[in-house]
């Protein structure tokens, strides 16, 4: 009979030890993804760049903001007296406008895809520069959060022209 009363504490001590593996685990791996969440909140975009290349002219483009300037350089191969360039301070409303409007998650979520055009297509990449590091995408042009930036930095290309 001892020995039947000694398994059966044994028994369950050997499941009380399993149970706080798998709870300190489930905590372990709550507490990862809370501080995940924490670090995307924490991270602050730095600059927004766009860079566009391609096409059959050899067409190039660059725009940079970020908190204080505009930064445009464009190149066109077969054409020079197209090419442009130019660097504009930036008004602090409308870098804080451009940045609150960017979901960071939302951005590295969003899938890449082909150039438009199916032949001499230009591709464009937007390249999100963060206190954690760069996030780019490439011709994410299916992606609304994409072409919302991509539409933003272009409008602030045309102001500061």
């Amino acid at each position: 009979m001892k020995d039947v009363g000694k398994s059966n504490i044994k028994g369950v001590m050997n499941m009380l030890m399993i149970l706080s593996i798998f709870t300190f685990i489930g905590c372990k791996e709550d507490k990862s993804t809370s501080q995940q969440n924490m670090i995307v909140h924490a991270t602050t975009i730095q600059s927004v760049k766009v860079v566009s290349a391609g096409g059959g002219l050899g067409f190039s483009s660059s725009t940079v903001i970020d908190k204080d300037s505009i930064h445009y350089s464009r190149t066109m191969a077969a054409n020079e007296a197209n090419n442009m360039k130019y660097n504009r301070k930036l008004k602090s409303e409308d870098w804080k406008n451009l940045v609150d409007k960017i979901d960071l998650k939302m951005f590295g979520a969003a899938k890449e895809g082909h150039n438009v055009q199916p032949v001499d297509g230009i591709d464009t990449k937007i390249i999100l520069t963060t206190s954690a590091g760069d996030i780019s995408k490439m011709n994410a042009h299916n992606d609304p959060g994409w072409k919302k930036i991509l539409d933003d930095v272009e409008q602030y290309g045309g102001k500061y022209k």
